[in-house]
């Protein structure tokens, strides 16, 4: 399967996704205010924007909404003239605006007006310092807002620096997904490249070569100054085997449900990152959401802010995998093979039809039978959800405002965190995440231990693969469910300004 992002089970949740939006939310909330006649909008939900340098004082803004507008207005503060407002052109769906005769160093303030299904909305107010570089539009490596990754080969012989591959895909230019080359520039996928010099073939079919090795790379790449959605796939031994759909706007990352995955017989692991400099601070995470296939830690640091934290796992790949096996309950173990284990939610064991796709059954029953009778609270983050289960129906108000309602979930609803757990409005998407959350950990019954780490995990139902990533991550900290951020358990690395790392250094265990 290809899509417009990656395909397969980790295109259905997005960590660093997620993380991008609530980063670049937080980050942009204590600006925004609203114009007449418009209503604020929520920072990167619905659209993508951007500042292009176009040349000494000029500077192209741009604005990518993600549903088609009718018209699209930019304000800006000018050094000279004070606010400026035009209609944007929109090309091929992303509108645009030049400005010139910007002094370097000067700070631009701007914001966006645009229609969506009628009404018109405002956005937060965003800034660019003129000579700083790209402001969202994104390039190659290298430059101002720029920083290396740096890899380390700690897989003690079994695989030389020739043998350690490395792809990275992410949208540099918003909506459109490039790979990195050893240098670390970035190319947009092509899918004739599949039929380039230096193509990869297996199982009689061909693949564009995104990889490079270590050896090639020399132990270290730029980032881009701009990317979103970023995935630097690790794989020992042979590169990765990625489609590209022949409108090159998206790619097939490996499917661990399809047997027929030509990634199947390749050991692989990813970290994952969104970072785009004066605008999104830094987010990344190693994640065993979807499997684990070899420990990886990544150590960021930013020295300016006295930043320096390492996340992920370094026993060795030995180690961990006679540590699941000897832990984890019968349900879980057919999880484990050769090259990987894989996570409930992306096994088909675990989805309908599959052997253990009730397994979570009976403990939903219980717990929405148990909200039947006894009334629901949970109070957290300074926010207080309250309500009662009717028959299949919980439904609740959050700072006394609703009703909201959440359906029960099924099981594959829990492990994937997804169906009645990712559905409906806002609130309503918060509160399946802290009841995805919840059941994975075993605690459901009791909203006073939702928030008590050391409560998680010790009941006779919960997730058996996460119960034991979280043994084995550093801190004990691990991504091993899509919403395992809830309550700050997951080995996410988030910087506290825009400004850009001094580095990141991933270490490749074995």
């Amino acid at each position: 399967m290809i899509t417009c992002s990656p395909a397969g089970p980790a295109a259905s949740h997005s960590e660093v996704g997620r993380l991008a939006t609530a980063v670049l939310t937080a980050l942009l909330t204590v600006l925004a205010f609203g114009l007449a006649g418009a209503v604020p909008a929520s920072a990167a939900t619905d659209y993508t924007q951007g500042i292009t340098p176009t040349g000494s004082g000029s500077v192209q803004i741009w604005f990518k909404p993600a549903t088609p507008a009718s018209l699209v207005d930019v304000h800006y503060l000018s050094p000279s003239a004070g606010q400026q407002n035009f209609r944007m052109t929109n090309s091929a769906g992303t509108w645009q605006q030049n400005v010139s005769g910007l002094p370097s160093g000067f700070t631009l303030e701007y914001w966006f007006t645009y229609e969506k299904s009628g009404p018109l909305y405002d956005t937060p107010h965003f800034t660019h310092t003129v000579g700083s570089g790209g402001g969202g539009g994104g390039g190659g490596g290298g430059g101002t807002g720029s920083f290396p990754i740096s890899f380390r080969n700690n897989t003690r012989g079994t695989y030389a620096d020739s043998q350690v591959y490395v792809t990275v895909l992410g949208q540099v230019t918003p909506g459109q997904w490039s790979y990195m080359k050893s240098d670390g520039t970035m190319a947009h996928i092509n899918h004739f490249d599949a039929n380039a010099p230096g193509h990869l073939t297996k199982n009689g079919v061909n693949y564009p070569n995104m990889s490079f090795t270590m050896a090639q790379s020399g132990g270290s790449v730029p980032s881009p100054t701009s990317i979103r959605g970023g995935r630097i796939y690790i794989s020992l031994g042979s590169p990765l085997y990625i489609p590209v759909s022949l409108d090159d706007q998206g790619w097939g990352g490996p499917d661990l449900r399809n047997p027929n995955d030509p990634n199947t017989d390749v050991s692989y692991d990813w970290y994952e990152y969104t970072y785009v400099y004066g605008q999104v601070a830094f987010g990344g995470n190693t994640t065993q959401v979807d499997q684990f296939g070899f420990p990886m830690a990544s150590r960021l640091t930013q020295t300016s802010s006295g930043y320096d934290t390492t996340r992920g796992i370094t026993l060795t790949r030995a180690q961990v995998m006679s540590q699941y096996a000897a832990s984890v309950g019968a349900a879980f173990k057919p999880l484990q093979n050769t090259y990987r284990i894989i996570a409930p939610r992306s096994s088909n064991l675990f989805l309908a039809g599959g052997s253990q796709a009730n397994h979570f059954q009976q403990y939903i029953d219980q717990t929405w039978s148990y909200y039947s009778t006894h009334p629901f609270k949970l109070t957290r983050l300074g926010e207080t959800f309250s309500g009662q289960v009717a028959g299949n129906t919980l439904t609740f108000t959050k700072n006394g405002a609703g009703p909201y309602t959440l359906q029960k979930p099924s099981s594959p609803d829990v492990v994937a965190c997804a169906g009645a757990l990712a559905s409906g409005s806002d609130p309503e998407h918060q509160l399946g995440a802290e009841f995805c959350a919840a059941f994975n950990r075993g605690v459901a019954l009791d909203t006073s231990t939702w928030y008590t780490p050391s409560a998680y995990y010790t009941g006779s139902v919960k997730n058996d693969y996460a119960a034991f990533l979280h043994t084995v991550g550093l801190d004990k900290r691990a991504y091993a469910f899509p919403y395992d951020d809830v309550n700050d358990q997951s080995s996410v690395q988030i910087l506290g300004n825009s400004n850009p790392p001094t580095g990141l250094t991933l270490g490749i265990g074995w």
